[in-house]
């Protein structure tokens, strides 16, 4: 909206720069979670809409009870205005809104059902759960596909996977929606199981965010994605390369996930006075994942957000390998987080260093760029 009111005043075609739309995003966010916290944090208390009492893998768990939750609300509220004001209306942005609005609706349910229900197992059962992450992903997919819909101009682009050090994608054709679909469901769930002690998903999410708005910023450049090799298709297309028009979108976008996120961990940071529950892990997770569907940095995100896959991980092998296949657990404690507690390290610690190994996660993300 303010790009276009600034083009409107200038009286002439040229527009506000990209990157004082990114400053600007990142402002506007985190100042409205900032200002409007604190009276939705008392709302919260005043509606009884508080954390229940919950096994936290060895951590006091009595001290989290009464904690308000569902900070996602806001976090997702002040995401939107941002991107409304800053963001250009492309599929590039509404994609990753809707994604994130649908799966943080079914976060919210969620998240409701174990309020009233006065306990951490009252929620909708796994089974609706990942009905509704399917759905959601199954229509993200549906429109990233979709040739009238999809901002990726290219069909062989569109279809193909791309890893890192290759600058050949894997044409999968519309095997491709499979792989949407997985991808998405992934990401959520990554997001949310992360989302476990007091600000400990806040920074990889502002890592992964500030990446991909990096990467949508150079796919976006025709020059930039040209020196990097973005992105021929086959063997047979050495030589082509295809920039994403408005990727740079996913910049402004980020930028905005990044400025709100850095809000909510104002008042998240130990002993958090807000939680964002499954409201803001799964709408947040979701963004993230459309972004990184989009940009084509599907890769990037496991790289970027590899503390989102240790985590996810973790939990897979203990839950699924360890109780299920093999009838006894592999790990201490699952998620990783739980198992670093059970040793007896402090929850802050636990977290400050979680905290610098996904910011290392984030560096080797960007070194891909030199490796392609």
């Amino acid at each position: 909206m303010i790009h276009l009111l600034y083009t409107l005043f200038q009286g002439s075609p040229g527009h506000m720069s990209l990157l004082a739309r990114t400053l600007g995003a990142a402002i506007t966010a985190a100042f409205l979670f900032w200002v409007l916290a604190p009276r939705f944090i008392r709302h919260l208390k005043a509606k009884g809409l508080c954390e229940q009492a919950r096994d936290f893998g060895g951590l006091n768990a009595a001290g989290k009870a009464g904690t308000p939750t569902m900070g996602g609300i806001l976090i997702y509220g002040a995401v939107l205005v941002a991107a409304l004001l800053w963001c250009k209306l492309t599929s590039f942005t509404f994609v990753p809104l809707l994604a994130g609005l649908g799966l943080g609706a079914v976060g919210f349910v969620d998240d409701l059902l174990k309020i009233r229900g006065k306990s951490s197992e009252a929620g909708i059962s796994r089974g609706i759960k990942y009905a509704g992450q399917i759905t959601m992903a199954v229509l993200v997919a549906v429109m990233f596909l979709s040739d009238s819909f999809s901002p990726i101009e290219s069909d062989a682009v569109r279809t193909s996977f791309y890893l890192p050090f290759v600058k050949d994608g894997i044409q999968l054709g519309w095997a491709y929606a499979l792989l949407a679909v997985f991808f998405m469901i992934a990401t959520s769930n990554s997001v949310n199981l992360t989302d476990g002690m007091d600000g400990l998903a806040a920074a990889p999410v502002i890592f992964v965010a500030l990446v991909l708005g990096a990467f949508g910023y150079i796919t976006g450049r025709v020059d930039f994605a040209q020196y990097f090799g973005y992105f021929p298709t086959s063997t047979a297309h050495v030589g082509t390369v295809y920039g994403l028009r408005n990727a740079g979108e996913l910049m402004v976008l980020g930028a905005a996930i990044a400025g709100a996120t850095v809000g909510f961990l104002w008042y998240n940071a130990h002993p958090a006075t807000i939680f964002m529950g499954d409201t803001g892990s799964m709408a947040l997770g979701a963004m993230l994942g459309s972004m990184a569907l989009l940009g084509k940095q599907e890769v990037i995100f496991f790289i970027a957000g590899g503390l989102f896959v240790l985590e996810c991980g973790s939990s897979f092998i203990q839950n699924y390998i360890g109780l299920k296949l093999l009838g006894r657990r592999i790990l201490f404690r699952a998620p990783l987080h739980h198992s670093m507690l059970h040793k007896g390290a402090a929850e802050t610690k636990v977290t400050v260093r979680l905290w610098i190994l996904s910011g290392l996660f984030a560096l080797l993300a960007l070194c891909t760029l030199k490796l392609r």
